[in-house]
């Protein structure tokens, strides 16, 4: 797979709401999301009557799916309306062929990242782990100044002041999201290769013994020792609720890592909470683990900022 970059760049090209996963929990989010993007300048192109939620999800496989694939056709830059879960229902249906025609960016978080990861494989996609449309109403400004950045075809500052658990340097691919999300992939047709790739992870409501699970699945599957280097981010809920659960985690994932020459390292602010990092997902990165702090650089953009809105320099 090639995977080249995007030539749109927004604010010119409008903004493809999708619903792959689950529907918003409180409707009013919704639409005081949508309202917020407007109001920030983005032309967003939703029809409420895509969104028929089936319980727990968004709409039925097939509803889901239909609405993804014509949604990539219509708009190169799309953001999920939620995560929640979803997405690994319709992987198989998505229409892989038309995204390598019209290779777009996917902005979303959490359960997303599956969608995110298989486009990355199959289509070359390059994505943003950023704010969803029902936080949209909440984030800050520096969140969508971030994201604004990136989408433009910038390359963000470095991420620095992460606390290094084991040391080492490594320039790879910048891979990554929800770490209960990657672990499902594993065995299926649509896990990206993860050789020497920069994985990061971040995870919600899951105590530290089913991280220490997760874990043990990425290690006994060979995926750890194909890793370049590991940068964790925040595991948040109420088994992990004070500093203590926290250095647990962390001595849970060094304990892992120790077997392997990679770098690790620790404090990304990056979950499911508000403020948090946006980070572009599919290009290429250099982790730097020191003795007394570890650095994330993003060496290349998700967008080609010499290209106009036909792809032409």
């Amino acid at each position: 797979m090639n995977y080249t970059q995007s030539s749109a760049r927004l604010p010119d090209q409008p903004l493809g709401i999708v619903a792959p996963a689950s529907p918003p929990r409180i409707p009013e989010r919704l639409e005081r999301g949508l309202s917020a993007l407007a109001a920030d300048g983005y032309v967003t192109n939703w029809d409420p009557d895509q969104l028929i939620p089936h319980g727990y999800l968004a709409g039925s496989d097939t509803q889901r799916t239909e609405q993804f694939n014509q949604a990539l056709l219509r708009n190169r830059f799309l953001m999920a309306l939620r995560g929640g879960y979803g997405c690994l229902r319709i992987l198989d249906g998505i229409d892989y062929d038309a995204a390598r025609r019209e290779r777009g960016v996917l902005i979303g978080y959490s359960d997303i990242t599956a969608l995110q990861l298989s486009l990355f494989k199959h289509a070359g996609w390059r994505s943003v782990s950023g704010p969803v449309v029902v936080e949209w109403g909440k984030i800050d400004t520096a969140m969508k100044e971030a994201l604004r950045q990136l989408l433009e075809g910038q390359l963000p500052p470095p991420v620095t002041d992460l606390q290094t658990l084991q040391e080492g340097q490594c320039t790879g691919t910048l891979l990554g999201g929800n770490l209960s999300s990657i672990v499902r992939m594993i065995g299926s047709p649509h896990l990206p290769s993860l050789q020497g790739a920069l994985l990061f992870i971040e995870d919600v409501n899951e105590a530290p013994y089913r991280i220490d699970a997760l874990f043990a699945q990425l290690k006994n599957a060979g995926i750890l020792n194909k890793l370049g280097g590991l940068i964790v981010g925040a595991f948040t809920g109420p088994d992990i609720n004070d500093e203590q659960s926290r250095r647990n985690v962390n001595e849970i994932i060094a304990g892992y890592a120790s077997g392997y020459a990679w770098p690790v390292v620790a404090g990304l602010t990056y979950g499911h909470f508000i403020p948090r990092r946006v980070l572009p997902i599919g290009v290429v990165a250099r982790l730097t683990a020191g003795i007394n702090e570890g650095r994330l650089d993003i060496l290349e953009p998700i967008v080609h900022p010499k290209f106009s809105q036909t792809g032409q320099k």
